[in-house]
């Protein structure tokens, strides 16, 4: 399929997201024809796949109180470069699962 890089815009409660159409596929197990129909506005997306879709994505932290915090995607050190996700603030400021861990850690039992 040509242009299967091309963008689909989801208009969420949370304000305009993104996801390409490989993403799409892999994310929600859609067909590709189907992603590349919301992509070229051949096919509506519906409201409840957008907002899952800007949740699945890392976009959108949809908890009250949480406006302006994403999820982005980091590669970690050298050799495997296992990527993980960071979560940001509207202010830029960035926590790993290792400084999340220190705050609140689990007691065993």
């Amino acid at each position: 399929m040509k242009n299967f890089h091309t963008v689909i815009e989801l208009d969420t409660p949370w304000g305009c997201a993104w996801v390409t159409q490989t993403q799409a596929v892999e994310l929600l197990g859609v067909h590709p024809k189907t992603a590349y129909r919301w992509a070229h506005g051949q096919q509506r997306i519906s409201p409840e796949r957008a907002k899952l879709l800007a949740i699945l994505s890392g976009q959108v932290v949809p908890f009250e109180r949480w406006e302006g915090f994403r999820f982005v995607r980091q590669l970690g050190p050298a050799p495997n470069r296992k990527p993980f996700a960071v979560l940001v603030s509207s202010d830029g400021r960035r926590w790993v699962p290792d400084d999340l861990r220190k705050q609140w850690p689990v007691k065993s039992s």
